[in-house]
């Protein structure tokens, strides 16, 4: 309904009033209409992954010691195109924040001054690289490259060390789990591999750092916390079957099994386990570090992916664990039963490249798994040897050496015909 009102200098004011049913009306289809906008906003803007980012700092000097102010620095990736520039300040100091990790060149340039490149700058996860450049005087289409690798840290105190993808492909592990690399690093040590099926097949082992506990620690990947929710261990203690449900377990008499099951059902509630062929580069900081890395007392454990690059890269792999070179286990012997059968077939392949050159890349890796082992689907209670089914007080005395006053029976299960129990 609308009702005129006297207006100013010719000029005639309307009123305007709605219903509740009518404001209703607007106000759905505005919503609709708000709600249609977001989505294609959303469907416009681009996607934006989760980065692992480094930085690059230093001071820009001249051959006799003095500062250099308004120095152009540059930093190039030559695997992604991505290419930063800045320039020195005052103090000839300068920095590069949020560097995706890879391999950088760094030049400096200023007028009357040789220019001087530092091509082999590797930027590492949430790690500061120094880099400090010593401008001689000359001309400016004069280089001077530098092809050493600076590995100084002048920013934080953090005690551990970084492993290229080089060095992790490159290092034997017995089960193909990041966490066997964790120990290189001084003041950290792990359990024995118990065998193929460590941790419920994802080889993870229970990882100690100076003195603090196995559910001490913290882990990440790709920035993006991933510690165990359950107990903080990197392992579930699961070894003697993979194939077991752990999630709120409970062993019951009888050889039953009581679980409850939660979206976090995982297999042995272990870390996510990914191949040594899809990593880029693992952290492990012991000590001395901030609280970004982790608000645990014992190390930060961090293992960041590969990314796609302006060129194709790939592989495929398999490794194969078999039962030619095994020795009998020793209660195996003492029954007389044969070698337990082992088949293991890990195979895969990664492949990256880009999407649209300098800008959008892609990374893409599968794993599988094959697994016949006799050894992790047998379990054995011995007894001892001269115990027959005979379980009155008299024969059960003679054993163990009991008093047959001493009433024992009720201590002793029903008899069995067998020393050996078999689970499959």
């Amino acid at each position: 309904m609308a009702v005129p009102l006297p207006g100013r200098r010719g000029i005639t004011s309307t009123l305007i009033s709605y219903t509740r049913e009518d404001i209703m009306k607007i106000s759905g289809r505005t919503g609709c209409i708000l709600l249609l906008a977001c989505g294609i906003c959303a469907l416009s803007a681009p996607a934006l992954p989760q980065q692992s980012l480094g930085s690059i700092t230093g001071t820009v000097t001249d051959s006799t010691g003095a500062v250099v102010p308004n120095a152009t620095v540059k930093a190039h990736n030559s695997a992604t195109g991505l290419d930063r520039s800045t320039a020195s300040n005052r103090a000839g100091s300068y920095e590069f924040f949020g560097l995706p990790i890879g391999t950088y060149a760094v030049s400096f340039t200023k007028e009357n001054f040789k220019t001087e490149t530092h091509s082999e700058i590797t930027v590492e996860a949430n790690r500061t690289n120094t880099v400090d450049a010593v401008l001689e005087p000359g001309a400016v289409t004069t280089t001077v490259e530098v092809t050493a690798t600076p590995r100084m840290n002048s920013v934080d105190t953090t005690n551990g060390y970084v492993l290229p993808s080089s060095v992790i492909q490159a290092i034997p592990l017995g089960t193909g789990s990041f966490t066997q690399l964790a120990i290189l690093s001084p003041g950290v040590s792990a359990d024995f591999l118990n065998d193929s099926g460590t941790d419920g097949g994802l080889g993870n082992q229970s990882i100690f750092a100076n003195g603090q506990r196995d559910t001490s620690n913290s882990f990440s990947l790709n920035d993006i916390n991933a510690n165990n929710v359950f107990n903080g261990k990197s392992s579930s203690s699961v070894s003697a079957n993979r194939f077991v449900l752990s999630t709120g377990e409970n062993f019951l008499a009888g050889g039953q099994i009581q679980t409850s099951t939660s979206v976090y059902n995982a297999i042995g509630q272990g870390l996510p386990t990914p191949p040594p062929e899809t990593l880029d580069e693992l952290r492990v900081n012991t000590a001395m570090y901030d609280a970004s890395q982790g608000a645990n007392s014992g190390a930060h454990i961090e293992v960041i992916t590969k990314s796609g690059t302006n060129s194709f890269h790939g592989q495929a792999y398999e490794y194969l664990q078999n039962d030619v070179l095994n020795a009998s286990p020793f209660f195996y012997n003492a029954a007389s039963l044969p070698k337990p059968s082992l088949q293991r077939n890990t195979f895969g392949g990664t492949l990256g490249g880009p999407i649209k050159h300098d800008k959008v890349f892609f990374f893409a890796s599968y794993q599988g798994i094959r697994v016949r082992d006799g050894l992790n689907s047998q379990s054995f209670t011995s007894v001892p040897i001269n115990l027959t089914n005979d379980r009155s007080a008299a024969a059960l005395s003679q054993e163990f050496g009991v008093p047959k006053t001493r009433s024992i029976r009720r201590h002793w299960p029903s008899p069995t015909t067998s020393c050996l129990m078999a689970s499959t």
